[in-house]
């Protein structure tokens, strides 16, 4: 079987879980949890995997806890908002405690993660490497667990199953327009040496396949969902469509960064034709939360999302 093929194919058995699980409401979205903690772990070891070094290398353990623990919080954020399932009065009780104004469970969390690395290199490792050992520990957290919290986070929104499609249909057409694209067209080199050969004919193609695909989604949300409206016009699908495709770009190309400074091809090989769970969703740690905020940017500012 040809890279192509394999690519095609585990991508599309990717695809089919992440519905089954996105789709399915089941017993309080239990199997979208595991789906996304599934993501989370593999992301994870893939990062500390790449980001080891002689002299440092992270705190694995730790930051696996507190990884769990900002992906439960955000979870149960997004059960206080169903409106289609009741959740247990425990769970809405948790989810208003996180609720509460002017605090952030998350962002405590977070600086918790930070002083028990620095902790631990003080008490178990000597001084050398210690930048890089709590870096790593606490930007993986950042990188991969955040983003996925926010994929729930968008789900909790009203729209929030258009705005998962949207932001999927978006990163994943920009990619495959832009593999293809190059495949196909590309003869300038973009230039960019975290990623050589990479050519603007193969952005460009991914940008507009991305618009198109947007449009064609619309139609058939219109045309067979419940919902008779979109929250997005014509005019703002399109430029939201641009801007995330350029985003889902700029995540591909972080992602190759840090593989480039590992001195590895992909993060991992366990998904076949795309090679690490990093390698297939990187774009989308970036995408996830660039919509979200844009839609509560929007809430902000008094408009209907």
């Amino acid at each position: 079987m040809g890279e192509t093929s394999k690519r095609l194919l585990s991508a599309l058995v990717m695809v089919v879980f992440f519905l089954v699980a996105f789709l399915y409401a089941g017993f309080y979205y239990i199997d979208l949890f595991f789906f996304g903690g599934f993501i989370i772990y593999f992301g994870l070891r893939e990062f500390y995997d790449f980001s080891h070094r002689e002299e440092s290398q992270a705190f694995r353990g730790i930051g696996y806890f507190y990884s769990l623990i900002i992906y439960l919080v955000y979870y149960f954020q997004f059960m206080g908002v169903q409106q289609n399932i009741r959740p247990p009065s425990w769970v809405l009780d948790i989810s208003g405690l996180f609720n509460t104004s002017g605090f952030s469970p998350v962002i405590a969390l977070l600086v918790l993660l930070v002083m028990t690395s620095f902790l631990l290199q003080i008490i178990k490792r000597p001084l050398d490497g210690a930048l890089m050992s709590v870096a790593s520990t606490v930007l993986a957290t950042l990188y991969i667990v955040i983003p996925i919290g926010h994929f729930l986070l968008l789900l909790g929104l009203p729209y929030g199953e258009y705005y998962v499609f949207l932001v999927c249909v978006i990163t994943i057409i920009s990619d495959a327009g832009a593999y293809f694209g190059g495949r196909w067209f590309g003869k300038n080199p973009a230039g960019l040496k975290v990623s050589p050969k990479k050519t603007w004919e193969g952005y460009v193609t991914g940008n507009i396949s991305a618009v198109l695909c947007v449009q064609l989604l619309n139609y058939l949300w219109i045309t067979f969902a419940s919902d008779t409206e979109l929250p997005l016009g014509l005019l703002e699908s399109i430029l939201l469509s641009i801007v995330i495709s350029f985003i889902s770009v700029i995540g591909d190309l972080a992602e190759s960064g840090l593989k480039r400074d590992a001195k590895i091809k992909d993060s991992a090989s366990i998904i076949p034709g795309h090679g690490g769970m990093l390698d297939l969703a990187d774009a989308l740690l970036f995408t996830i939360p660039s919509i979200y905020y844009y839609f509560k940017f929007k809430e902000v500012l008094g408009f209907p999302v």
